[in-house]
């Protein structure tokens, strides 16, 4: 529609100057018509940047419940590997806190060998950058508390980013990494 409107405005400004007479004339008339073409092309885009913003908001929100699902799985006997299983695509690829490159295989093994015991796992605090429709970035904080396999009590914070992708109407986690945070 944004492009029929535009055609129709270009239309109609240009049959409007039928002839140009002198120079002066036509830069007036170049300066006004590109002026109302503008104009209308703004009226057009305007309701599609309107609709881009509340469908970020249902993206974001979307996302967010799928971070923290991610973090509260971790409580699970299986450490979340079956929750995270669902939610990484076939050829995600991560970095793990040590530097150790993943793949959805090795990602939910590394979950499922944990020997960790956790009594909270939550997101701090989460950011959502949506690209476009079907592809966005979390980049957040999250805190875990437990004991570890010697009976060792912990408490980590750890800053990552996900990469999410909408595919066939399910959102996939594609590539993740995370970092401890280090307080001092």
């Amino acid at each position: 529609t944004a492009v029929a409107s535009m055609s129709f405005v270009l239309t109609g400004v240009w049959m409007s100057f039928p002839h140009l007479e002198t120079k002066k004339e036509n830069t007036m008339k170049l300066v006004t018509a590109t002026l109302v073409a503008i104009s209308g092309l703004s009226f057009c885009v305007a309701p599609l940047v309107t609709a881009q913003a509340a469908d970020n908001s249902a993206i974001e929100t979307k996302l967010k419940g799928m971070e923290d699902a991610w973090a509260a799985s971790e409580l699970q006997k299986d450490r979340g590997a079956s929750v995270v299983e669902a939610m990484l695509a076939a050829d995600y690829a991560g970095i793990g806190s040590k530097g150790e490159i993943r793949t959805k295989a090795s990602q939910i093994e590394h979950m499922r060998s944990d020997t960790d015991t956790y009594s909270s796992s939550k997101n701090d605090k989460m950011d959502v950058h949506v690209y476009g429709p079907n592809i966005a970035t979390v980049v957040g904080t999250s805190t875990e508390a437990g004991t570890d396999k010697d009976g060792k009590a912990f408490t980590r914070s750890f800053a990552w980013t996900d990469t999410w992708m909408e595919r066939d109407g399910q959102w996939q986690c594609v590539a993740s990494g995370g970092t401890p945070v280090v307080t001092k």
